[in-house]
């Protein structure tokens, strides 16, 4: 598919969730989870896996705390959440079984190129591994930090420690909190505190990857102490747990996730910096592979479910229209125009970016 074609049909496709003057946001909260698969966004705990013991390590614990007969009261089970507050004010994109599909642009299906995509609107095939290369294009969050308005308000925290290349620190002057990194600057005792407790949890992504639950905090203290106006929190266990085929585990990493989002929307509407003028945007970066074969715990260009994404969002830029059900097609890379056009600005890289996402 071109370029030109694949724009054409974005726009076509999408005018459903956005009128032509959407209702601006002041600030853009961006979370992913890396590897997070639509089955379990939108079916919950999947059965070929919840009761397989070379899946999890306690059939049992799944079947306790996630189990339920029919997949609305399993994912209800699982991202409580989402399926409460967000399908209520929000917008949920990706339930194949609508033919309401969000896919990767770029041919690759892995992190990197994921993480590209989402955030330059740019499927780039050059970029093509997950080695910590400095990106040659310009992310939104650079292109904002620019901005006055913006300028040392642009912040991202990522449990992974390739984000300092994905969002090129160095050139773009962005404050990336990646990996096992001390936060620096001027802190509280609690920010003291969550840069040592990260070095005493288990490393168990061998260095590479801190777990979620230390990135989260110091992200949402960092939040709560600075008011940064755009922020990314990038996760990551969903992927890790998934690799390693402990589904229990994965799950578990998913309902995290699903409560985190909860923190973050609350503090959000209980602090007049933020209420009713912040949107959230939460996405993942690729797919996985089905239950079958064992390939729920791959991706990449053999695994062909593997482009197949989802994408939620929530705030006052969002028509409140719930679990999209119409048939079209979406990409991640129109989320880094979306962000833009949620805050009144014109996204204008020197490559071109996919079209605005239609979610008011």
């Amino acid at each position: 598919m071109t370029k030109k074609l694949l724009t054409v049909l974005s726009v076509l496709l999408l005018s459903a969730h956005l009128h032509a003057q959407p209702k601006l946001s002041e600030n853009i909260v961006v979370i992913t989870m890396d590897g997070l698969r639509w089955q379990e966004v939108f079916g919950g705990a999947d059965s070929l896996l919840s009761f397989d013991t070379a899946a999890a390590y306690s059939t049992g614990y799944i079947g306790e705390k996630f189990w339920a007969p029919g997949a609305d009261a399993r994912r209800e089970k699982l991202m409580p959440f989402f399926w409460s507050t967000l399908r209520k004010q929000g917008v949920l994109l990706g339930n194949r079984n609508y033919g309401n599909n969000f896919n990767n642009a770029n041919p690759y299906w892995f992190s990197y190129p994921g993480y590209n995509e989402i955030f330059t609107g740019y499927p780039d095939t050059a970029v093509n591994s997950n080695d910590k290369i400095p990106n040659k294009n310009e992310t939104v969050f650079e292109f904002l930090n620019k901005l006055p308005e913006y300028k040392g308000k642009t912040v991202v925290f990522g449990s992974w420690d390739v984000y300092a290349s994905i969002f090129n620190e160095g050139r773009s002057g962005l404050l990336v909190n990646d990996g096992f990194r001390d936060l620096g600057g001027k802190l509280n005792e609690k920010q003291v505190w969550l840069n040592r407790l990260q070095y005493e949890m288990p490393a168990i992504f061998h260095g590479g990857e801190r777990l979620d639950v230390a990135t989260f905090q110091i992200g949402f203290e960092y939040m709560k102490v600075n008011k940064p106006k755009l922020i990314y929190f990038g996760l990551g266990d969903c992927d890790e747990f998934a690799h390693a085929g402990v589904y229990d585990a994965y799950l578990d990493a998913a309902q995290n996730f699903d409560d985190w989002i909860r923190q973050l929307w609350e503090y959000i509407q209980s602090t007049p910096a933020y209420r009713d003028k912040t949107t959230i945007l939460i996405t993942t970066d690729h797919g996985r592979g089905l239950a079958e074969g064992g390939n729920w715990k791959h991706h990449g260009q053999r695994i062909p479910e593997a482009s197949e994404m989802w994408m939620a969002a929530i705030g006052p830029s969002v028509k409140p229209v719930g679990e999209a059900k119409t048939k079209q097609q979406a990409y991640q890379g129109q989320i880094a125009a979306t962000i833009a056009a949620l805050l009144g600005k014109q996204f204008t890289p020197a490559h071109k970016p996919l079209p605005v996402l239609k979610l008011d």
